[in-house]
Order: structure tokens, then C-alpha cells, then sequence
């Protein structure tokens, strides 16, 4: 028996557990996203540098922070609970990185991608000899998510977040992180005319097993019960791929955004209400997410 078919049996829950999803408000999803930024444009203009070391002046959430240079960091390697809409534990990590650099002087280790489409340094954070992602894993207020490309050795990382899933630390111990895919946006009204910009609904899944999982035989549903199955392609532990409703050429480089394509014509989620619920090749549950549209006051 290999390591993830443990992992899948001692991780299966039933799909009404994982039925909670986290109410998603399409008006604020992109803003509020850390995950999704688009991507940094290419112009004559030269990126500003990084700082090597810099003061921690505001912490935004688990993995955002604002340095005294006026820069805000997304943190490499880690991905938290989010603020807004509030998620599990996403309060505790934000806590949890305030009190370990609110105010200090960390030092920053930049990878190949300096900064995001919003002009945030992407970054690693070093303080008192501790990485401030691998802590925030350790604790189970994070889990290990990939910004490609990065060509760090993992191990260390995937190590600490399957200690932390076997003592079902923080997250590990909810509904949403109890399979071996979990949805960490769901973009279910594309910009514009979603009929003409099918592949603008997409979900970002990351890949939270200590393991490579091969997609051949998942499938994803709506809130009706329509079912798309995944083809071949394999996402590496801590990476995620984009899941894009149109048509398209899969993306299997994981040095490159990986992203999959279920080849539709048209759009397939409402705009106003659905759940997207992730099944692996067994039909077991993974990962279950709602998006709903923020009514508007009378």
C-alpha cells in the first residue's frame, strides 16, 4: 500500500462533512485574494528591488505583512486561512505572525520572481534564525503552497505540515483540510461577459498531501451534480493548479503555473450561488467550497 493510499484512507470523510464551505462574495474575491494577483506584466520599465532586511510595520494577515519601506510582502512558501471573508484559524495566524515580527527586523529571501502583478515582493522571511512560513506550518496555521518558480528543496516544509496534519494541528483539524486537495479560491463570475470569457472561471487547488497526486479519475461538481472528470496531469506536494471551465492545452510544467482545462464552450457555474466539491478517483470527498453573491442593501 503506497503512502498516499494511507494518507486517503486515514483522511476520508464523508461528503457531508466537507458540504461547509466557505461562503465566497464575488464582489471581493479578487481584491481580497493573497493567492491571486495577476501576474507581473512585462514592461521597460525596471522592477524596484527588494529590501535585504527591513522592519515589520503592519501585518495584514498570516501571510502579508508591510515593511518600513512602504513594500507589503506575500510570504513564499505558505499560504494561510483567509481574513475576509474570516476563515478558520485565519485570525490565529494573523495573530500568530504579528507576535513573532510586528515591529522587528527580518531579513527577505527573494526567489526568481521579484514581485506580483501588484507590485507585493514575494519573499521568505527570516527572523531570529527561525522561516517565518516554515513556523506558521509548523503551528498548522498554513499550509505549504508554492509560488512557481521556485526551485527550493521542500522537504523540510512538507515534513513539518504532515506532522502538523497527523496531530491535526489548527486547520488540520477542520472539515476543509481533511482530503488531499483543498480549494483555496474559487472564481465562479469571470470578468465581463462570462460567455466570452469562459476560461475567466476558474478555481485554484493546491495539492496539501506530503505526496504527488495524479488527477487522472478526480472529478468536480456543481451544486446540481453535474461532474467533470480531471485528466492526466500531476501536481507535486504544496503546488497548485489552475482549473479553468473552457477550453485549452493543459499545463504540466510544475516549474510554471500547472492548469487544467475541463474543455467547455460554455460558462458552468452560477454567478449567483454554487458549490464547487472536489471527488477523488474513489468518489471520496476532498474539499468542498461555496460561492455566493453578497446581497445588497435595501
Amino acid at each position: 500500500m503506497t503512502a498516499y493510499t494511507l494518507l486517503a484512507a486515514r483522511l476520508s470523510r464523508t461528503a457531508g462533512a466537507l458540504c461547509i464551505g466557505t461562503l465566497f462574495f464575488a464582489a471581493d474575491a479578487r481584491a481580497d485574494d493573497p493567492d491571486e494577483a495577476p501576474p507581473a506584466t512585462s514592461t521597460s520599465a525596471p522592477v524596484k528591488p527588494g529590501p535585504a532586511t527591513a522592519i515589520v510595520t503592519n501585518v495584514y494577515d498570516g501571510d502579508t505583512i508591510t515593511l518600513d519601506t512602504g513594500d507589503r510582502v506575500r510570504l513564499r512558501w505558505v499560504n494561510t486561512p483567509e481574513l475576509k471573508p474570516l476563515e478558520d484559524y485565519g485570525q490565529e495566524a494573523r495573530d500568530y505572525t504579528a507576535a513573532l515580527v510586528q515591529g522587528k527586523t527580518v531579513t527577505l529571501i527573494y526567489g526568481s520572481a521579484l514581485r506580483d502583478g501588484y507590485g507585493r515582493l514575494i519573499a521568505g522571511v527570516m527572523i531570529d534564525d527561525k522561516n517565518l512560513s516554515l513556523e506558521l506550518i509548523k503551528q498548522g496555521y498554513g499550509h505549504l503552497f508554492v509560488i512557481p518558480p521556485d526551485s527550493t528543496d521542500l522537504t523540510g516544509f512538507v515534513a513539518a505540515q504532515d506532522a502538523a496534519r497527523t496531530a491535526r494541528r489548527g486547520l488540520w483539524s477542520t472539515p476543509r483540510y481533511q482530503g488531499a486537495l483543498h480549494i483555496t479560491s474559487f472564481h465562479a463570475n469571470a470578468d465581463g461577459d462570462d460567455r466570452e470569457n469562459v476560461n475567466g472561471e476558474y478555481l485554484r487547488i493546491c495539492n496539501v498531501s506530503p505526496d504527488p497526486i495524479e488527477l487522472s479519475g478526480y472529478q468536480i461538481a456543481d451544486i446540481s451534480g453535474n461532474r467533470w472528470t480531471f485528466p492526466t496531469l500531476t501536481v507535486p506536494a504544496g503546488h497548485t493548479f489552475k482549473l479553468h471551465s473552457g477550453k485549452g492545452t493543459n499545463a504540466a510544467d510544475w516549474q510554471a503555473q500547472l492548469a487544467v482545462y475541463l474543455q467547455n464552450a460554455d460558462p458552468i457555474w452560477n454567478n449567483k450561488l454554487d458549490r464547487a466539491t472536489i471527488y477523488d478517483r474513489y468518489g471520496r470527498v476532498q474539499d468542498a467550497r461555496d460561492h455566493s453573491v453578497e446581497k445588497e442593501t435595501p
